[in-house]
């Protein structure tokens, strides 16, 4: 059973307003996580049950940065924020929430019942974010699990250029990386594919 639903979903199959005020009380079975969204448990949602609030919250978003790629499997911490591509007319916002006007939507994937952008865009808009060098060889390292260092550069150029500087660096320290094998097998295949 899916854990989180819409206000309007509810009232839909006849669940009456004033019922889901009252179940959504302090210490009541369900609550609210945002505007019109519901956990229909109580505790605190899980980061996957919080993604899904988020798509539920702002329809046709999508969901890039580290939590997409941690959807997609790879090896990061949890970030602070979810961070959100929304079109480039919307003005949606929320608390823990990280929304990112794009004109360039990204290709999504589906995975565990979400929308993730895919690997390439997901990775770089999570690095572009990044100011501490780090950090960005961290991220671009984990998506090269996911992805390989020419679609990076690929989707990189295509994009904006504000918060690229540090980008840049890191794909060209991951450079060298390849040359002396010590990258994903599966990212070093896909390199030696497009040399």
């Amino acid at each position: 059973m899916d854990t989180i639903t819409t206000t309007r979903d509810l009232r839909k199959s006849g669940v009456a307003p004033r019922v889901i005020a009252a179940r959504c009380r302090p210490g009541g079975p369900w609550q609210q996580v945002l505007p019109g969204v519901v956990l229909l448990k109580d505790g605190y949602p899980t980061r996957a049950e919080r993604l899904k609030a988020v798509l539920a919250f702002a329809p046709g978003t999508i969901i890039t940065g580290v939590d997409a790629l941690r959807v997609l499997g790879a090896d990061l911490p949890e970030p602070s924020l979810i961070h959100v591509l929304q079109g480039p007319n919307q003005r949606l916002n929320g608390q823990g929430l990280l929304f990112e006007r794009t004109s360039r939507p990204p290709a999504t994937v589906e995975a565990d019942g979400l929308v993730v952008a895919e690997p390439h865009r997901a990775a770089l808009d999570a690095a572009r974010r990044e100011s501490e060098p780090m950090r960005v060889l961290r991220i671009l390292g984990a998506a090269l699990d996911l992805c390989c260092l020419d679609g990076l550069r690929t989707e990189l150029d295509a994009g904006t250029s504000r918060g690229s500087a540090v980008v840049r660096k890191a794909l060209t320290a991951l450079s060298y990386q390849y040359s002396a094998g010590s990258l994903p097998s599966m990212s070093r295949t896909c390199f030696l594919a497009h040399t």
